[in-house]
């Protein structure tokens, strides 16, 4: 019961998102588990030793996942330590990353980790605002443009004091590679919950609840089949010092915190893009990206600092104007 409290907490409260009610009566087989410094939690549709067998091996896949792309003791800090790596599957993902940067026009970063780290939003050390030194540093390192693709397909090369951070892209990457493996054991429908991070795929139709960001409760449920759902907030992690709130999603330009909006939401056809653009979204605004996103077929909600509801018109009617109590 602890752990499933845990989980509830997790997602509601971190994240943003969270699952209301599956649609349709057939019966579904979970499993939650510890991965990716989150509670997972993996439903699928099917007979019932079938799907906790596809479950376990999408959850190893998780975990694989993690050794790889994590903070600690992975081919990225090998990166980061090193400037060079040879690996296919970061260099999928880091195409990837680097595509929505471009597109965002820098609105989504991999680049972030050294002011991540001044910060403390990374866990070196307590909470506290950077130096003038430490923005300068950063200010004074190369960005994307530092990091280079060979043309092999797997040979990673990063400028000098340059640290790549695949945070932002990570959980929806590995959100899609287990709905692929339930897939390919045959699961018929199924949903991956990565921290708030949700996959869906199959004829099923999940109502997915969308957080009030700045009370309890939900703010509205929103059908998905098939599609992907990730939510950015600045409500997720933050510390509060001299009566000012500083929140852990930062402006690839200043390296200061986003304050014009609270919460943003992306649906999209995979995890990884739900997750990256909504944290470009947070960051860039809606007007910027508006048509951009549209060309895409990513449908986006967007709450600001006031608490006034913006989204796609095919999601207007799902949504108040305003969260409960704004005037």
């Amino acid at each position: 019961m602890r752990k499933i409290l845990f989980s509830i907490i997790s997602v509601v409260l971190i994240i943003g998102i969270y699952l209301v009610l599956s649609g349709g009566t057939s019966r579904l087989h979970s499993m939650q588990f510890f991965a990716m410094g989150t509670i997972v939690e993996i439903q699928g549709q099917g007979s019932k030793n079938a799907v906790e067998a596809a479950i376990k091996k999408a959850s190893e896949e998780l975990i694989r996942i993690e050794r790889i792309f994590g903070y600690q003791d992975s081919l990225i800090t090998e990166l980061n330590s090193f400037n060079t790596i040879k690996d296919a599957e970061i260099f999928t993902v880091m195409q990837q990353a680097l595509e929505i940067h471009r597109a965002s026009s820098g609105a989504f970063s991999l680049t972030m980790r050294p002011i991540l780290d001044a910060w403390g939003f990374t866990g070196t050390h307590p909470y506290r605002l950077p130096t003038d030194d430490e923005f300068l540093l950063w200010k004074s390192l190369p960005g994307e443009e530092g990091i280079v693709l060979a043309d092999d397909g797997e040979s990673i090369t990063t400028a000098e004091g340059l640290k790549v951070d695949l945070a932002g892209i990570v959980k929806g990457y590995a959100a899609d590679r287990a709905a692929t493996i339930l897939r390919q054991q045959g699961v018929r429908s199924g949903l991956i919950n990565a921290g708030g991070d949700i996959a869906t795929f199959g004829e099923k139709t999940w109502r997915i609840g969308i957080k009030n960001p700045q009370g309890p409760g939900i703010i509205a449920t929103i059908p998905i089949k098939d599609r992907s759902i990730a939510t950015s907030g600045s409500y997720e992690r933050f510390f509060e010092t001299h009566g000012t709130r500083y929140s852990h999603i930062l402006d690839p330009e200043t390296g200061w915190p986003v304050d014009h909006v609270i919460s943003t939401t992306v649906i999209a056809a995979t995890c990884i893009e739900a997750d990256a653009w909504a944290t470009a979204l947070f960051v860039r605004g809606v007007e910027p990206l508006k048509e951009l996103l549209e060309a895409r077929s990513i449908q986006w909600i967007v709450i600001d600092k006031d608490g006034k509801i913006s989204s796609s018109p095919s999601l207007e009617n799902l949504l108040p104007e305003k969260l409960p109590g704004i005037h």
